[in-house]
């Protein structure tokens, strides 16, 4: 079960990772298009520059350029945080799809990698829903100071106060005792 969870990891780790890529390399791609000029085979976006005019579409063209290359660079850097802190997943995937709808500003990595980054961050997302679900429930369980043992011979859950080794059979009877006895000192 823990390699199936390492590999949930990975995929949307790699996933959002790839799309930052694309996203960067796209905005690359249009840095290098503002320079040295679109390639004549991009008949369509003469148009444009005659509509706009030659100064409004350079303008145009570097913002898009920008746009593409900060949101690649905010996509890859938030991946990489997926990664460092898996327990803020649901934060970092949340960022990752806002950060990759934002990269449409700047081709959105020819699509491609807007898409593969909104897929990877909505997959860390529901890791992080489950992984939140997982701790909410063994908080409510245990109560602070408290370990869990079970007794060999009679297979039953035994709860023990980990202040002065008494077994209760319950954990109700553990909290009332910890209340009572220890919340005083």
């Amino acid at each position: 079960m823990s390699l199936q969870k390492g590999k949930s990891r990975s995929i949307q780790f790699i996933l959002s990772l790839v799309g930052g890529i694309i996203i960067l390399a796209g905005g690359i791609v249009s840095l290098v298009w503002f320079f040295t000029g679109f390639p004549s085979e991009a008949d369509f976006l003469s148009d444009l520059r005659e509509a706009v005019g030659e100064e409004e579409f350079q303008s145009f063209q570097l913002r898009y350029a920008i746009a593409g290359i900060s949101s690649g660079i905010a996509v890859i850097m938030t991946s990489i945080m997926l990664k460092l802190r898996p327990q803020e997943s649901r934060r970092w995937g949340i960022m990752i799809i806002a950060l990759s709808a934002v990269s449409i500003l700047g081709m959105g990595g020819f699509i491609f990698g807007m898409v593969l980054g909104i897929i990877g961050g909505a997959m860390a997302i529901i890791r992080g829903k489950s992984i939140s679900q997982v701790e909410e429930i063994k908080q409510s369980e245990v109560p602070k100071n408290v370990t869990e043992t079970k007794m060999p011979e009679e297979q039953n859950m035994v709860y023990k106060c980990s202040s002065c080794d008494i077994l209760f059979k319950s954990d109700e009877e553990l909290r009332r005792h910890v209340i009572r006895i220890h919340a005083k000192q």
